[in-house]
């Protein structure tokens, strides 16, 4: 019997260590940011091989071994060049124009919603026309007298065609959906490259309040704002930052993805230039950022970060707690609009600000500065 229970508590562990294992393996990141002739910093578990004579321009593929023996998995490594960002922390406006229209809302039984059509969705055209706002859509709605009619439509990033036949309600043609084709809101600017005149901040995609998803851009603008005052945040009640936007355009919107904002600056940026520094130049400890939370002067506040997420594939890439006793005081900790404060540590930016805790303002993430770096290729 004993013999049976060895056998039996032998296998269990032997397969809990595998399943251990293979969880580890997945976990390993497959794509790594580093200097140029560098490679990523070794694990204890495993170690990088590779032969830099197929390697292209910027990136190359590494072996990634477990133990430095056994070979689990290919690594894309990126190489980026060793830089120096001015760091910025001051306010700016957004304003974004989608490519097509979000439908944010649908009657049930409405003739978009049964022709296919979903919340989430994204119209491109009607009736063969784009529709770039929530007039143009009711234009060809209307133009179509009820008849059947063909739209292109964007759901999970694949275009798909339905077809339409709107219905007639109080003399006037509808198809039954609420759509959004702008946003406008507040932010901070993280940093701005003096080499690309590469303008970046928020640190997080601009995303529609109803539905979640990042909205497309068709055109948008950053423009200079000014803080006009504070809503402090407290426990499940975030605050955020008030403020004004001003008429000087300070850039052309020409990405919004999950690493922020980003666009070429039509002016050049004073300020302190700090060199960039990798993940794996990051330590648990105390660090600061850049905030600014009156006018449109930024100052230095303490914070500690409390985990360095090493995998690649999330942008809460840090879990930052804010310490600084001025801070805490005037805003509770991490409000909105604060995203895109630039993260300092050691005398290097190594990421920004992008959300905070809601169960505890104090607390939140930050996106390591090479992911938003790797964002702008």
């Amino acid at each position: 019997m004993k013999k049976w229970f060895k056998a039996i508590s032998l296998v269990v562990g032997i397969g809990l260590m595998a399943t251990l294992l293979g969880y580890g393996i997945q976990r390993i990141p497959t794509t790594y940011h580093c200097y140029p002739d560098q490679l990523p910093e070794s694990s204890v578990f495993y170690t990088f091989e590779t032969d830099k004579k197929e390697a292209s321009e910027d990136s190359y593929t590494a072996k990634i071994k477990l133990f430095g023996l056994l070979p689990i998995k290919d690594a894309t490594i990126r190489e980026i060049a060793e830089k120096q960002l001015v760091a910025l922390g001051t306010p700016f406006g957004i304003k974004l124009y989608t490519k097509g229209v979000i439908v944010v809302d649908a009657e049930k039984e409405s003739a978009g919603v049964n022709a296919g059509i979903q919340v989430g969705d994204i119209i491109l055209s009607y009736n063969g026309v784009e529709v770039r706002s929530n007039q143009e859509l009711k234009e060809q709605v209307q133009r179509c007298r009820g008849k059947k009619q063909r739209a292109e439509i964007l759901r999970n990033q694949r275009e798909q065609t339905v077809w339409v036949t709107p219905s007639l309600r109080d003399g006037d043609y509808s198809i039954g959906l609420w759509v959004r084709d702008s946003t406008a809101g507040l932010g901070t600017l993280t940093y701005y490259d003096p080499e690309t005149g590469s303008l970046a901040g928020l640190g997080h995609s601009i995303s529609d309040v109803d539905t979640g998803l990042t909205m497309p851009v068709h055109s948008g603008t950053m423009v200079d704002a000014r803080i006009t005052g504070i809503k402090a945040g407290e426990k499940d009640a975030p605050g955020e930052l008030l403020g004004a936007l001003e008429k000087e355009t300070l850039a052309s919107v020409e990405k919004n993805c999950g690493a922020g904002l980003f666009g070429t600056a039509k002016r050049s940026f004073e300020g302190v230039a700090y060199p960039i520094a990798l993940k794996d130049e990051i330590q648990e400890g105390e660090a600061q950022i850049l905030c600014t939370l009156e006018g449109d002067t930024p100052k230095s506040y303490t914070i500690r970060i409390t985990k360095v997420n090493n995998n690649l594939s999330e942008y809460k890439n840090l879990s930052i707690e804010v310490t600084d006793p001025d801070l805490l005081a005037a805003t509770g900790g991490i409000v909105q609009g604060m995203s895109g404060s630039p993260i300092l540590q050691n005398g290097k930016i190594i990421g920004a600000v992008t959300h905070v805790l809601i169960s505890d303002p104090t607390a939140g993430y930050g996106i390591f500065i090479e992911n938003m770096l790797s964002a702008t290729e």
